[in-house]
């Protein structure tokens, strides 16, 4: 039993770090999908929240019981052959695409936080996530089962120090009735169809089904209060920090030096996680097609990965994250539509 709760803990730290990377951590991701929404956000963040819980547990007992190999298994799984091979290549699209954006977000904060240049802090990125994923899955819930604790308890302090209870209430746009609620269903679809890389390895690795459920309970719910707590904070500054790169880091601005660089280390961490995720889930597709060696389908992903950052975070964030979530909708319908029409997978 103890056995079974330790496995279900590492697998909600690898399910929240997974999720919570360069948009997430730097508060951008969370401004576009929710604060800017006002109080409709809020209730975008609590159907998200659900969402959350419900998906991951799903593609993770799924990926168990038809023991697949990678997520092409459950994408073929979900929508047949055909066009399972197509949803595949769009995936790994979004995956190149999102990896890339966590990239730049290295180099942005190494020069909005550090003073440095960003090519420094994209190339450290490069060589330690390089000697992260090679090692595999292991490695991934190391790094997840130290860093998330962290940034959950630095999230929680960031929330007291802004004291969103004292604030008159959230700076809302001009927006059409409704648009709100999609929100949070391309948020979902985009950061759960994402996951899938690192989600299938452990439902297919699991000894039972029952710390897969657990985890994707702890996680799931994890998440949804992380994203309230940075949601309560982001408002506080909006609309002023609407545009900065990294919104979490610019609303520590008036402490200090001290807490913003320690808050900007702990993004760096969490960016690195789910960075090494992200690389390692790609390499686990890439290497069942090419059948090269994990290192050199690493090295490979990296070099990619690093010509699309040029682009930069911000551009890159706004206008692939809205797009992508468009895109894979279909998947979080699939998902529910099988559930419904066969009940014993």
């Amino acid at each position: 039993m103890q056995q079974s709760w330790k496995a279900a803990l590492q697998i909600a730290f690898t399910y929240i770090g997974t999720v919570v990377g360069a948009g997430f951590a730097s508060g951008k991701e969370i401004v576009e999908f929710f604060v800017r929404y006002g109080t409709q956000g809020f209730i975008g963040i609590l159907l998200a929240s659900l969402l959350f819980v419900w998906a991951g547990v799903r593609i993770m007992v799924v990926a168990y019981r038809i023991q697949a190999d990678s997520y092409q298994d459950v994408s073929t799984y979900l929508f047949g052959r055909p066009i399972g091979t197509l949803f595949n290549t769009l995936l790994l699209t979004v995956l190149f695409g999102t990896t890339s954006v966590m990239l730049a977000a290295t180099g942005a904060i190494f020069w909005e936080s550090f003073r440095l240049s960003p090519q420094v802090g994209i190339w450290l990125s490069m060589l330690m996530i390089f000697l992260v994923a090679r090692k595999g899955l292991f490695a991934i819930h190391s790094v997840n089962s130290l860093f998330v604790p962290l940034l959950i308890g630095f999230t929680f302090l960031v929330f007291l120090y802004t004291q969103p209870w004292n604030d008159s209430g959230p700076q809302v746009e001009s927006i059409r009735p409704w648009v709100w609620l999609s929100s949070p269903l391309y948020y979902v679809a985009l950061n759960v169809s994402l996951t899938q890389a690192v989600l299938v390895p452990i439902g297919r690795q699991s000894e039972s089904e029952r710390p897969l459920i657990w985890g994707g309970i702890l996680g799931g719910t994890g998440i949804g209060i992380l994203l309230l707590l940075a949601y309560a904070s982001l408002s506080v500054g909006m609309p002023g920090i609407g545009e900065a790169d990294m919104p979490m880091i610019a609303l520590l601005q008036s402490v200090g030096k001290g807490i913003p660089f320690l808050f900007s280390l702990l993004v760096y961490a969490e960016i690195f996680s789910t960075l090494a995720a992200n690389v390692f889930g790609l390499s686990e597709q890439l290497k069942k097609a090419t059948r090269l060696r994990r290192p050199v389908v690493v090295f490979g992903i990296l070099l990619v990965c690093y010509a699309v950052s040029f682009i930069g975070f911000g551009p890159l964030l706004r206008f692939l994250y809205p797009l992508f979530g468009q895109l894979v909708v279909l998947f979080l319908f699939m998902l529910f539509i099988r559930q419904v029409w066969n009940r014993s997978i």
